[in-house]
């Protein structure tokens, strides 16, 4: 029969170093990711106003091209 350890007795390490072991793709996607979201948000942002200037210059050229006839 084989007996397996229960309970692991935590080692204590003269060093003062972090015992924690990073993983970079962690730490990458932690400090990508809201730069991308932020990145994203501006870019919607700056096509929306570039469409909706696009929109007004077209009105604009369409009411030059055909005056509203006054009545007076």
């Amino acid at each position: 029969m084989m007996y397996l350890p229960i309970a692991v007795q935590a080692q204590v390490h003269p060093s003062k170093q972090n015992d924690l072991a990073t993983n970079p793709l962690t730490g990458s996607i932690i400090i990508l990711l809201p730069m991308i979201v932020l990145l994203t948000i501006t870019g919607y942002r700056k096509c929306k106003d570039r469409i909706i200037s696009r929109r007004i210059a077209h009105l604009e050229r369409m009411w030059r091209l055909n005056p509203p006839k006054q009545t007076s």
